[in-house]
């Protein structure tokens, strides 16, 4: 099974549908700001859509956090900004100890529209998929994430960029 993970979109489809079109993914996690088209994104992605409320999301019907099963994982999905989060790992305590609370070894969440990926880092796999539409890192580059879970359970993650 392969999970696309993409935030901060910012009810832009365009870039959304272009890494759905690279990866064909077979679920997908967006952790925020869908900006009104979570609708649209659940219906032309053709797979299903887990999303979370972001700060700039008005539905109210959106969760601001889930926990998913992941192969073997269980994984914390939120935004991010409840837990302030920041760029770098000194700034995820919050988010690590709420992960932890549920049980969690994985956290996914977006918010700083920079990408990060780190494995093993106080017991867990975190990623932040950057952003689709309007990337804050140096490169530019509009990034998300891709969990590929194989048979035994186990996950392998990455993140990529647009060409």
């Amino acid at each position: 099974m392969k999970i696309l993970v993409v935030s901060d979109t910012h009810s832009s489809l365009r870039n959304f549908m272009r890494a759905v079109d690279i990866e064909q993914p077979d679920k997908i996690f967006h952790l925020g700001d869908a900006q009104g088209k979570e609708r649209e994104m659940q219906t032309i992605a053709g797979v299903p859509v887990t999303i979370v409320k972001g700060n700039c999301d008005n539905d109210i019907s959106l969760p601001r956090d889930l926990v998913e099963e992941v192969g073997s994982h269980r994984a914390f999905l939120t935004h991010g900004h409840d837990y302030g989060v920041g760029s770098n790992l000194y700034d995820l305590d919050r988010i690590i100890d709420a992960a932890k609370e549920k049980d969690c070894d994985m956290i996914f969440f977006g918010h700083t529209h920079i990408p990060i990926l780190e494995l093993g880092y106080k017991g867990m796999t975190i990623m932040n998929p950057g952003s689709l539409t309007s990337p804050r890192q140096k490169s530019g580059k509009y990034t998300y994430g891709i969990l590929n879970i194989f048979e035994n359970g186990e996950v392998e993650s990455a993140l990529k960029a647009l060409k």
